[in-house]
């Protein structure tokens, strides 16, 4: 080895270099203790050193690399976003200015369309002809000379992002690696998120199978949790629900959800996919084809989960989730009795105390309100006292938030329901005998708030109005 350094290579390494110790250098201790203390020391080593910090340093580069493709895949489809809402802002300030400072908002909008379609190749001789027209038009002339570039450049626009979305689209069904692929997921779930023009190109080119596909293929948890966030950004209108019921969309979350085996994160994001699919909000979507005949499953899986986890952001979908269903499937009812969901939902909320969300009360009390359609429900939540929890809810300060709102209506519908139950009419009475009584009863007894004004005047105003109403 030494031989083939140079002299003053040579004499540098010499001081420096340590020899090698050899591996039989315990045989010459003396101590018997000693040297077998050197023996077993050659083998021990902290397991944390050879896993736990190596996983998290190849995790965390992982994490890096897959956002920075993610970015540099996404860059061109971000680029005619922005540009888009540039010359968007300008040509509605155009209209909106004053005419005898129009000019010079002229001359910008044209030279941002002239740069935006030169940047993308589109009929350039014929829109560069009604950028150099509106340059040198006036007054009223100019303004019909800019709506109809304004209408070619939409044409443009839309042209140059769907095929740019549908070359990532295309990217997934024939990814080079699976840094390639988590990285075409992730940048798709971005430029998705709130913004539905991006989701309706998607879904147009038949996204919502190839993440379905994906997601029957693929084994690795983070790699299915990703494909169903994915899923669930993209699942936001009708036409791509329908899609999702179509390739048994369903049955995945059911037999995600059913296997306990698999991580919490993954559970969750199977959640929050089937709380998208059956949301209220999403026009023209009254049935889910598929829910009925895994309604069981999801319920029983669904109620463990709540029931179990820790993390207030998953009790908020699967609360969410069960209210979906039992608004959307009648029969989901059924097997929510038989699990006694309600029961452990309200108790893991009621774990959390003051800390728990108006969102997540808001989904309880839907749940409530829809439960107590079903008269073999009503004794369950009257022996469950749900209706003491629907009157906390109704003394909720309200600030004029929508939810506030909402979460008031749900309990009342719920309340109105219940009273037909003796228990949960006695509550309602019991402020009848105090206006003829008095309440001097209730002060010794610490027990004022059950009939104070501000508690039940929501629950009077609306008792007597049709359910519709409310």
């Amino acid at each position: 080895m030494f031989d083939e350094l140079p002299q003053t290579k040579l004499i540098t390494y010499s001081e420096l270099w340590v020899p090698p110790i050899p591996s039989d250098f315990y045989k010459n201790v003396d101590n018997k203790s000693v040297e077998m203390w050197l023996k077993e020391a050659r083998h021990n080593y902290e397991q944390e050193c050879m896993t736990t910090l190596q996983c998290k340093s190849i995790v965390g580069e992982l994490n890096q690399k897959v956002s920075h493709l993610a970015a540099c895949t996404t860059t061109i489809v971000r680029g005619i976003i922005s540009h888009s809402r540039c010359i968007e802002m300008e040509y509605n300030s155009l209209n909106s200015s004053d005419p005898k400072n129009i000019n010079p908002l002229i001359q910008s909008l044209v030279g941002n369309i002239s740069d935006f379609l030169k940047s993308h190749n589109h009929q350039l001789s014929l829109n560069i002809k009604l950028c150099d027209e509106a340059k040198t038009a006036k007054g009223d002339v100019a303004l019909k000379v800019i709506s109809v570039l304004f209408s070619h450049w939409q044409e443009a626009r839309k042209e140059a992002l769907t095929k740019e979305i549908k070359n990532l689209v295309n990217k997934l069904e024939s990814p080079t690696s699976e840094l390639d692929l988590r990285a075409t997921i992730t940048g798709i779930t971005s430029i998705a998120l709130r913004n539905e023009e991006v989701v309706e190109i998607c879904t147009n080119a038949d996204i919502v199978p190839i993440l379905l596909i994906l997601c029957e293929k693929c084994e690795g948890s983070s790699m299915r949790s990703l494909l169903l966030r994915a899923l669930s950004t993209v699942c936001c209108s009708s036409s791509a629900v329908r899609q999702f019921e179509k390739f048994s969309g369903v049955q995945i979350i059911a037999d995600t959800l059913e296997e306990h085996s698999r991580p919490e994160t993954e559970r969750s994001e199977a959640v929050a996919l089937l709380a998208q699919v059956t949301a209220p909000w999403v026009e023209d979507n009254h049935s889910v084809k598929g829910l009925q005949d895994y309604s069981r499953k999801l319920v029983k899986s669904l109620t463990k989960f709540a029931a179990n986890t820790k993390c207030c952001q998953n009790l908020l979908l699967c609360a969410a989730a069960l209210a979906n269903l039992s608004t959307m499937d009648s029969k989901a009812i059924k097997y929510m009795i038989h699990n006694n969901t309600a029961k452990f939902l309200m108790e893991n909320i009621q774990s959390r105390g003051p800390a728990a969300s108006i969102y997540l009360l808001e989904q309880m009390a839907t749940l409530l309100a829809n439960l107590s359609a079903s008269d073999i429900a009503r004794k369950q939540l009257t022996e469950m006292k749900a209706p003491t929890a629907l009157l906390c809810f109704l003394k909720m300060n309200l600030n004029g938030e929508d939810v506030e709102k909402r979460l008031q209506q749900k309990s009342i519908i719920a309340l109105s329901r219940l009273c037909g139950e003796r228990a949960a009419a006695m509550q309602a009475t019991l402020r009848k005998i105090v206006d003829t009584c008095g309440s001097d009863v209730l002060s010794a007894q610490d027990a004022q708030e059950l009939v104070e004004p501000k508690l039940l005047d929501s629950f009077l105003a609306y008792s007597s109005q049709n359910e519709s109403y409310v």
